[in-house]
């Protein structure tokens, strides 16, 4: 059996100025079978030696070309997945972020698109649940708008 490990991720939801659509990725052909998902979230792991908020920035360069702000960056909460993968107990620092809906976008080979969502009608086939996506909606609308 292999090894079990602990993992830390990160998540960054990406909204439009008004909250009302979510930026997704529609993943490669390998990741799409590996989550059995089309769509999710920017993200991954955090990498030794970094915070969960460069993780962030780093991420979203890699998967997207975006320069990501830390000040327009906010973390919403953590999320504890005893069982992410067979060995793995993960941690996953979830954020949210805004940014223009015409921000330039380039994915990377991680992917083979993205797509902006209205948050009341997600795609089918999503790494995230939908009620997950529209509590972290409602949580980022709240914390932003604190701000």
């Amino acid at each position: 059996m292999a090894d079990k490990v602990f993992g830390l991720g990160v998540f960054v939801c990406t909204f439009n100025s008004d909250f009302s659509k979510i930026l997704l990725v529609k993943r490669n052909e390998e990741k799409r079978k590996k989550w059995n998902a089309d769509w999710g979230n920017i993200g991954g792991k955090i990498e030794f030696g970094e915070t969960s908020m460069d993780a962030c920035i780093r991420e979203a360069k890699e998967e997207t070309g975006l320069n990501l702000n830390k000040n327009n960056i906010k973390l919403l909460y953590v999320k504890e997945t005893p069982h992410f993968l067979e060995t793995v107990h993960a941690l996953h620092f979830v954020y949210a972020t805004v940014i223009d809906e015409k921000e330039k976008i380039t994915v990377n080979d991680e992917a083979d698109g993205y797509q902006w969502f209205d948050v009341i009608n997600l795609p089918g086939r999503m790494i995230d649940k939908k009620e997950d996506i529209l509590q972290i909606n409602k949580l980022a609308k709240k914390i932003f708008n604190e701000n």
